[in-house]
């Protein structure tokens, strides 16, 4: 077997030397029609350049291009194309739960906000997505009320009640009205637990008439569509700032709705390498 190997080795090379010499010949014989002709050849190979493109998607790479997806993908960029980009910030830490990581998020931030080209600025630029903040303000009413003929005491009193997001639209506007904002640092009672009432409001909802429930939702405010840990705290550089690490630990273990958008999320979401307690803390 090995001198069988040998012979059908010693052919090949053989072949190959000999056609190599021939070849070099050739070349040194008639060197300008093989430069030509290698021109030729390597200008036709490259003509496919002109449709030459990179394919990122992986639907199109690993999907049938005549797939029930793909047609439907295809459909959808032609008539609701999508024009964001996400952009993600990680922040790597021993512990990112910190007053000092908090700061830095905060710094970030603010770094963003500053941005500004061709006179806009990320407000004007970033995807935005409506909140229904209207629900996070209070109407004060003031009463007149006589007490007496003593001219020297203020007999005006407030009452406060939550905010009648139509009320504008079917009662008398009165201008002794003012709207305030209550400021506070991270309401546990409103976004720390899942609301009980979930099905009534939605059945409340359901039963508004399309002409109101149309007008609500075209009237809704709109916030940038940023999610961190500093819509905790709604991005109150003063809180933020205070904040403690137990605070910082509190609010992502018991928030389950966002203080800042008013959907429901899950802070511990954002974070990996999590590490917890007995308690599941």
């Amino acid at each position: 077997k090995m001198v069988l190997l040998k012979k059908a080795s010693h052919i090949v090379i053989d072949s190959l030397e000999r056609f190599f010499l021939w070849w070099g010949k050739f070349v040194a014989i008639h060197p300008y029609p093989v430069i030509c002709t290698c021109i030729i050849i390597t200008a036709l190979s490259s003509l496919g350049f002109l449709r030459f493109r990179m394919e990122h998607h992986a639907n199109l790479l690993w999907i049938p291009a005549d797939s029930a997806y793909n047609v439907n993908e295809d459909w959808l960029e032609l008539f609701f194309k999508k024009k964001e980009r996400d952009q993600i910030v990680l922040f790597k830490s021993e512990n990112v739960l910190t007053p000092k990581a908090l700061n830095e998020m905060f710094d970030i931030y603010q770094r963003i906000q500053r941005i500004e080209v061709d006179g806009k600025t990320f407000d004007n630029i970033c995807a935005t997505v409506p909140i229904a903040d209207i629900f996070q303000t209070k109407k004060r009413k003031r009463r007149e009320t006589e007490i007496g003929n003593d001219d020297s005491h203020d007999n005006t009193t407030y009452d406060y009640e939550e905010y009648d997001f139509w009320a504008d639209d079917y009662n008398e506007y009165n201008e002794d009205d003012e709207i305030i904002t209550t400021v506070q640092r991270i309401n546990f009672n409103k976004y720390g637990n899942k609301s009980s009432n979930k099905e009534a409001a939605l059945e409340t909802v359901d039963s508004l008439p399309d002409n109101i429930y149309c007008d609500l939702v075209t009237t809704l405010n709109e916030k940038c569509i940023l999610t961190n840990l500093l819509e905790i705290w709604r991005y109150n550089e003063e809180h933020i700032r205070t904040a403690t690490q137990q605070e910082i630990i509190d609010a992502v273990n018991i928030l389950t709705k966002s203080p800042w958008f008013g959907y429901e999320v899950d802070y511990t979401k954002f974070l990996g390498g999590i590490e917890r307690n007995t308690s599941g803390h």
